[in-house]
């Protein structure tokens, strides 16, 4: 879907995009709704709760089936960690992701269109949903402000995500195809105080709402905890601090002992997940990564990301799996383990996991010179893993330490290696030795040929490209 179909998807009306929404869900049994004569109007989708709900649950289901942070080959996860230091390719039949191996990805790469094009596309419906909730006069008012904030999320988590991979992009605010056909990109600091100020919006709205969707559903905390990593991403250390601070002090999550089930369904640290879609599924990621047999048949771990792991990480032992063949052995990811259906549902796709907040603190603790304070939190993660307590550590050597932390914490996990590399200025002399012919110009993908051709306020593309 380009640029211009995505704007003109529905240009006057969300009579398409809520029948849609409905007939995809009714595959996966979310709801079932006849309307008069089989046709689905705006009124009767915003008419009642139950409809709306399915409208996100359309949302939520796209993200985990087709979206960037689907655990497929074409999400982030998979990706991204081809295109850093994390995932190492063996299959001969993937040349989409072969690109981001070899560091020869192309404005004309399907790949990179369906980024763009399923981020534009849930931008779009996520506006259809403020407009039509906003005008709604059969909600309530409660019901009104959970959807909203939702909404507000989603809108900010989405362009989150597009501007890390493709820098300046415009920011879609409305349905409307006059305003949105010619569309151009904003610069960085523009873009983020958009998604600041959405998930503020969000903030205000989800606290007077109710937040038991067995963490389906992004709820206040979630938007606080991606609020603290876009402040974290601007250098906003401060306000970074207030925001994690308030997640770990003040929410009911809490981090996981046990760190064999911390991707289980019911695990307490779990912000956000996405949901099976249908009972006794669990995660495409399982699926993704798992290797039964070797060789592998589409990719393992680095050996570098094996060798980062310190001796006694119950991380390597719990979250890390290995085949042989015998005379070779190759690692996997196995932090999501049943990848086939279960009699219920057992591992859920997981967006935001709240230690994310303990390292957050602890790198702009680190940063602001509060060097206590950072050790504290690290160690808080560092003794999870079963691993010794730092001490004594300057400021730089801090920082690293969190990185590294980060680094055996997320990695298979949403593109999280790669986007630290990118905002802590190391890409270039971790990527460069790796990846032929690396430039600085490569941390950011390329606008899609498709979409420069039709609206050329989109131009210039990305430089290198």
């Amino acid at each position: 879907m380009n640029t211009r179909n995505i704007l003109t998807w529905l240009p006057k009306h969300i009579v398409g995009l809520m029948g849609m929404i409905l007939l995809t869900l009714s595959c996966e049994d979310y709801l079932e709704v006849d309307p008069p004569k089989n046709q689905l109007t705006g009124e009767v989708v915003f008419e009642n709760a139950a409809t709306v709900d399915a409208a996100f649950a359309h949302i939520y289901a796209e993200l985990r089936e087709n979206g960037f942070t689907t655990g497929g080959t074409q999400g982030l996860s998979y990706l991204m960690g081809h295109y850093s230091d994390e995932l190492e390719l063996y299959s001969s039949s993937l040349p989409a992701v072969l690109n981001y191996t070899n560091n020869t990805v192309l404005p004309s790469d399907n790949s990179v269109k369906n980024l763009w094009d399923t981020g534009y596309g849930l931008v779009y419906a996520a506006n259809a949903l403020l407009e039509g909730v906003s005008s709604s006069g059969s909600l309530t008012e409660g019901e009104k402000g959970r959807f909203l904030g939702e909404a507000y999320f989603i809108r900010a988590f989405i362009h989150f995500h597009l501007v890390n991979l493709f820098g300046e992009i415009p920011y879609i605010m409305t349905t409307d195809y006059d305003e949105n056909k010619d569309v151009g990109r904003l610069e960085l600091a523009m873009v983020y105080q958009n998604i600041e100020d959405d998930l503020l919006l969000a903030k205000e709205l989800l606290a007077l709402s109710a937040t038991d969707f067995e963490r389906f559903r992004p709820d206040y905390w979630t938007a606080s905890a991606l609020l603290a990593r876009v402040y974290l991403y601007q250098e906003n250390w401060q306000l970074a601090i207030d925001e994690a601070s308030a997640i770990l002090g003040d929410s009911a999550y809490a981090l996981n002992t046990d760190m064999d089930r911390v991707f289980l369904k019911d695990s307490p640290e779990t912000l956000w997940q996405l949901g099976p879609g249908l009972p006794g599924n669990n995660t495409k990621e399982a699926f993704t990564f798992v290797i039964v047999n070797g060789p592998p048949p589409n990719s393992a771990l680095t050996q570098s990301l094996i060798n980062s792991f310190e001796e006694g990480d119950a991380r390597l032992e719990q979250w890390v799996g290995s085949v042989t063949d015998g005379s070779e052995t190759w690692y996997f990811p196995y932090k999501y383990s049943e990848y086939v259906p279960t009699a219920s549902t057992q591992e859920c796709s997981i967006i935001f996991r709240l230690v994310e907040q303990y390292l957050i603190l602890a790198e702009a603790n680190a940063q602001l010179g509060n060097l206590g304070t950072a050790l504290e939190f690290l160690n808080t993660v560092r003794g999870r893993a079963t691993l010794p307590f730092l001490d004594n550590l300057d400021q730089a050597s801090l920082l690293q330490a969190v990185q590294a932390e980060r680094r055996v914490e997320f990695f298979s996990e949403q593109g999280h290696r790669f986007f630290d590399l990118k905002r802590t200025g190391r890409a270039d002399a971790v990527l460069a030795p790796i990846k032929p012919g690396w430039e600085s110009t490569d941390r950011l993908l390329p606008i899609p040929e498709s979409e420069l051709l039709l609206n050329p306020n989109l131009l210039p593309q990305n430089e290198g490209y």
